[in-house]
């Protein structure tokens, strides 16, 4: 079981969502001990970042680079379990890169995602213009990763407003809800007591990456409420 003062490690991607992530749980006083970043050597510029921020912290943290995207790879995936930490908060690359395969690792460990969509309505991908399409509303839920996608325990759930400058999601504002649900649910946690939301499987609940056309008419209708 997961022990209420358990101390967690962050693994980072080479992307803007990851360097959010850095700023606000530094922000909040939760910047782990221990940070695994899986650099893409082809994003040059948030590996600058992303290097220059953690070189704030290099005695306070124990960071460990492998220059290798897949978090299936098995090299990256037995380091993780012989960590000592239980808890991982997790800030993958998105699609087929960030879909942890290993089932042990997903039993051995306690691995925090959060998705920016309310579930178990809105499973899958870019489901944040899929709600604002439908309900005209943004969610974000911070989960348990489990073997079945986007269908762990729930540990926090929060509905965000509707950015004024529309355009913005995609840049930084969906970055910026899951960081911030991330530290409620890490906040809520360190609580004795907690009960977490069911996530239960509906039918026709997963969404796949909205086409341009269909993500750009979403933000104009939006605009025009």
């Amino acid at each position: 079981m997961l022990k209420k003062n358990c101390k967690s490690t962050l693994i980072i991607s080479s992307n803007q969502r990851s360097m959010t992530y850095l700023k606000i749980l530094e922000g909040n006083y939760l910047l782990p001990e221990k940070i695994v970043f899986l650099k893409d050597r082809k994003e040059k510029f948030f590996n600058k970042k992303i290097l220059i921020f953690l070189n704030k912290y290099k005695t306070k943290i124990d960071l460990k680079i492998f220059n290798n995207t897949q978090i299936n790879n098995s090299v990256i995936s037995n380091y993780l379990k012989n960590l000592k930490s239980k808890l991982f908060l997790v800030s993958l690359y998105p699609g087929k890169k960030g879909i942890i395969k290993d089932k042990s690792l997903l039993k051995k460990k306690f691995l925090i995602h959060s998705h920016s969509g309310k579930l178990p309505e809105y499973k899958g991908s870019t489901t944040i213009y899929y709600s604002l399409l439908k309900d005209k509303k943004i969610w974000c839920d911070t989960f348990f990763l489990s073997e079945k996608i986007d269908q762990g325990k729930i540990i926090c759930s929060n509905e965000y407003p509707i950015p004024k400058n529309i355009t913005s999601i995609d840049k930084n504002y969906d970055a910026k809800i899951r960081a911030l649900n991330l530290v409620a649910a890490l906040k809520k946690l360190k609580k004795k007591k907690i009960k977490f939301k069911t996530n239960k499987k509906i039918k026709n609940s997963y969404y796949y990456i909205m086409h341009p056309i269909l993500r750009l008419l979403t933000i104009n209708k939006i605009k025009n409420v």
